[in-house]
This record gives structure tokens, sequence and C-alpha cells, in this order.
């Protein structure tokens, strides 16, 4: 899901004399702005340097923390599972998972400005956890993947064929044909053959199986 490009103005239609939210549909030397309430199209002036705020993003890489920084401008709609690019010596792609207002109330959405911080996890490259069934014993696995790399339930993989697929924070797929993207996968697993051994990690953690024979 792309953030949402949105900033409060003056309607020309339904509400010149107090700001609402109007929709970028285009962003240049002049906006184009559709307003949310009666739907008009009208342009607006691009805000200005002194209308932008940074804001701190702490961003999960899998095992590891670390802070990145977004500017914005103030006006505009932040919420949860918004995808953005932040930057800080290194460009990443992330997820939104949890705002912080000024007053340290979490919130599901909220305008820039009256945010404190922003927590966010690294989506164009992730690492998913694998687990592999093979003769009565299930290894895990953690493997490195392109965020956009979709698992398909029913498609066979390097180490054997795919069961099923845990959405994180969603649904488990088990239906041949449905599928998630890597950057959206708790877990994926896998029903492997004895020939799939060799791809076995190098220290495999081996439990009781989580797939009925």
């Amino acid at each position: 899901m792309a953030m949402s490009q949105e900033i409060n103005l003056e309607c020309y239609s339904c509400s010149p004399d107090k700001k609402v939210l109007h929709e970028v549909l285009h962003s240049g030397k002049k906006l184009v702005v559709r307003c949310t309430l009666c739907q008009a199209t009208h342009q607006a002036e691009p805000a200005d340097r002194t209308s932008m705020v940074r804001l701190k993003v702490v961003v999960s890489d899998y095992d590891q923390s670390y802070v990145r920084w977004f500017e914005v401008g103030v006006d505009e709609r932040l919420r949860v599972r918004d995808e953005m690019i932040v930057e800080n010596g290194s460009i990443d792609a992330v997820r939104i998972t949890a705002i912080e207002l000024s007053d340290g109330v979490r919130a599901t959405e909220a305008v820039a400005e009256t945010i404190r911080a922003v927590w966010a996890q690294k989506i164009d490259k992730v690492v998913v956890k694998i687990a592999v069934h093979t003769g009565g014993i299930t290894r895990s696995h953690k493997v490195p993947f392109d965020g956009e790399k979709e698992f398909v339930v029913g498609h066979e993989e390097q180490l054997g064929k795919i069961v099923r697929v845990k959405v994180r924070g969603g649904p488990v797929l088990d239906r041949a044909g449905q599928s998630a993207k890597a950057k959206d996968v708790g877990r994926v697993y896998v029903k492997g053959s004895r020939g799939n051994e060799r791809y076995r990690s190098a220290h495999p953690r081996a439990r009781k199986s989580e797939f009925r024979r």
C-alpha cells in the first residue's frame, strides 16, 4: 500500500474559509488536488520548505533496529501500513507499524506535525522464516528474499513444495494458488523431500513435525 498523499487546503467549492483534507492527484510546479468532502478538483501551490517536518523513523530489520529520517509536509496524514522511502546514509523501503504522537499516545493515523516518532519495518529486503518438513522432522530456516517475492501455495521451491503461508498479523493461506509477498509473510511451511537436505541451513533447528502426514 503506497503512502496516501493528502494535505489540508481551503476548497473553493465547499470550504473557502476553512482548510479541509484534499487528496494530491499530481505534484509539480502546481499541485492538482481533489477535495475529500465535495470531490471538486482544483490546482494549489505546493508547500514550501518551511511547511515540511523531518520525522524520526525507527526501522526494524529482522533482529536489529536503527534510526532513519523522513521529510514530509506538516499537513500530510500518515497511517499504519503506509509504505514509504526513508534515508540516512542508505535508502530503505519501509512500512509503518506504529505511530507515536507528541504527547506519547500511540495512534493508527495522524497528521505529520503531531507525530513524535514512527516505527516501521524494512520491506525491500526481508528475512523469511521457512519451516521444512522432511521425513518426520521439521527444520527451521531463515532465508533473505526481496520483499516483493511471491510465495504461492502449491508451488515448488528449492526447499520443497509450499503447503501453507502464515501472513503476518493475518490468516494462514493453505489453498493452492493463494499467495503472499515476502514482506507480508510471518512463516512459510514447506513439505520437502530427502533430496532437499543439501539445502538445509548450516545450523538447522529440528523439532516435532508441524505437518500432518
